[in-house]
């Protein structure tokens, strides 16, 4: 029978909690399946790294390429361009293909905790290539200028055509999440030295560790410099695509100049709009509106982080409150020595009927301070180093005799066991 229930408990399925993930089945060691699953991590990582690397040299090459032609050095039919951006385009093929080989191994990686989400796997790799592949072709192609808005300078700048590398250009903007993914890669190693058992703290207290989360660290751990660094990032950018727009749909005009993009960024940024320069392309309207509804979230969030860090932490408060009692406490006594003076000195002038009045009316207002100091300490807990010190040794004391009742007890215990056995 002992046997049969042995059985009946081994066949029983394990009970685990959701958010642990079990293991992969045990057709393999554990050691092996420890060893497979570190292999992916790390070659997970590589990838991403070398994704970063190969992104950076097309964002690089791409305004090389652009700022030439803006400032008509080469044009797009040249040898030079169609080499430049023929760079581009292996930088952005081999980018590809270390967005496949991540993904592969994040899925690998998934494999080895008996995760299944294939479909939301599938749908992040079709994403993230969308959003790579766009970049500018070898070659000069051309569309019909889009809508653009009629003035003095447009009449006198446009052109009936517009080179599709500027548009393509400004979508290659959006490799910046590359630098976030490498961001997180590094801080999540060094954060984490046993990432698998942070996932699983991670399920049983419902956080998520993403790029969310990290940002949330980073703006923790360096509120200035996260704040900083975001800000940079939106007006660089912006100030980029604003003059890649202008100078594409209309060359030769005052906002091909980066800084006067710049410049125009930055107050629109802040919403102040001075109108010495303005958007006049289509494109560069809809960066100016960007930037303006950017400039409304990001204003107020910075506030907020610079207010925050100007508050007082748990210690300051301690130590402001700590002063002001012990000012209270001193007013009290300063009031209680008036009173005891006022007293003394018209009790020994009693017989002198003016000096005495004097003394009396002196008295009563000091007893009259004295009061309201005591009634002001009522509200407030006094707080004496000297009684923290006999607080501490009284909780000494209470522990040390409870620890010697425990031995006490044990001892007895034992003496009991051993009689037991005796009899």
């Amino acid at each position: 029978m002992g046997l049969d229930v042995v059985k009946d408990v081994k066949s029983r399925p394990k009970l685990r909690c959701k958010s642990i993930p079990a293991r992969v089945p045990n057709t393999l060691p554990n050691s092996v399946i420890l060893r497979l699953k570190t292999n992916a991590i790390r070659n997970r990582r590589l990838c991403i790294y070398l994704k970063c690397i190969f992104g950076a040299i097309g964002i690089v090459f791409m305004i090389v390429e652009g700022e030439l032609f803006i400032s008509k050095t080469l044009e797009k039919d040249s040898f030079a361009s169609n080499a430049l951006k023929s760079v581009i385009s292996i930088s952005t093929a081999i980018l590809l293909l270390f967005i496949i080989l991540q993904h592969k191994y994040q899925r690998r990686i998934e494999q080895y905790f008996n995760r299944h989400r294939k479909w939301r796997w599938c749908v992040e790799m079709i994403i993230e290539i969308l959003v790579c592949i766009v970049h500018p072709f070898p070659g000069s192609m051309k569309i019909p200028k889009p809508l653009q808005t009629m003035s003095k300078e447009s009449s006198e700048l446009t052109r009936d055509h517009v080179y599709l590398d500027g548009y393509l250009s400004l979508f290659m903007i959006f490799r910046f999440y590359l630098f976030g993914q490498l961001i997180s890669e590094l801080l999540s190693s060094q954060l984490f030295s046993n990432r698998t058992l942070a996932k699983h703290l991670a399920g049983l207290t419902s956080v998520r560790l993403n790029s969310a989360f990290i940002m949330k660290y980073l703006l923790f751990r360096y509120p200035f410099k996260f704040v900083i660094a975001i800000l940079m990032i939106v007006l660089i950018t912006n100030s980029y695509a604003m003059q890649t727009c202008e100078s594409y749909t209309f060359p030769g005009s005052e906002m091909t100049s980066f800084l006067n993009s710049l410049w125009l960024v930055m107050i629109t940024f802040l919403t102040i709009g001075y109108g010495d320069f303005y958007p006049v392309s289509f494109c560069g309207r809809c960066v100016s509106a960007s930037t303006g509804f950017l400039g409304i979230g990001l204003t107020g969030f910075i506030f907020s982080v610079f207010v925050h860090q100007f508050e007082m932490n748990r210690d300051e408060k301690y130590l402001l409150k700590f002063s002001k009692e012990e000012k209270r406490k001193q007013q009290r006594r300063i009031a209680a020595s008036n009173v005891i003076k006022c007293f003394y000195k018209a009790a020994k002038s009693k017989g002198q009927k003016s000096k005495y009045q004097v003394w009396k009316v002196k008295f009563w207002k000091a007893v009259s301070v004295m009061r309201r100091s005591a009634k002001k300490c009522k509200y407030y807990h006094d707080i004496d180093l000297v009684d923290i010190q006999r607080t501490v040794q009284n909780i000494e004391k209470r522990q040390n005799e409870i620890l010697n009742l425990l031995s006490h007890l044990r001892d007895n215990r034992m003496t009991d066991e051993n009689s037991n056995t005796s009899l």
